[in-house]
């Protein structure tokens, strides 16, 4: 079957969370892959009166979802653009810049280290 199952796994995760000012609720099934190849990111106080949430498609592998899930907050407050609060070019700048960081040899260990982990 490859990278599908015989019948799709349809156990949910769920979680939710809220603020003063937005409440999510977010919920993720595994669906006919071997394995959730898909993640996700919900933060409640990005800047001041400010969210972001995102969700990372696997397309086949896990390991660059989880990748960006850990990194992509960090990486996205630290740019200029986003200090500038120029917060479309910055979201474009952080995946470009996700894309840079998974291609260097400290991205591809890491890659590594995430698919060991998540066997």
């Amino acid at each position: 079957m490859g990278p599908y199952l015989g019948t799709p796994n349809k156990d949910k995760e769920s979680e939710n969370g809220e603020n003063e000012f937005v409440r999510y609720g977010a919920t993720s099934m595994q669906g006919w892959r071997k394995s959730q190849e898909d993640s996700h990111i919900a933060h409640l106080d990005l800047d001041e009166d400010m969210s972001l949430f995102g969700v990372f498609d696997g397309h086949g592998g896990k390991e660059v979802s989880i990748f960006v899930e850990k990194v992509f907050r960090e990486e996205l407050c630290k740019l200029e653009e986003f200090k500038a609060k120029d917060y479309e070019a910055a979201l474009k700048a952080c995946f470009r810049q996700m894309d840079v960081m998974l291609q260097t040899d400290e991205g591809k260990a890491k890659l590594k280290e995430i698919n060991s982990s998540c066997g």
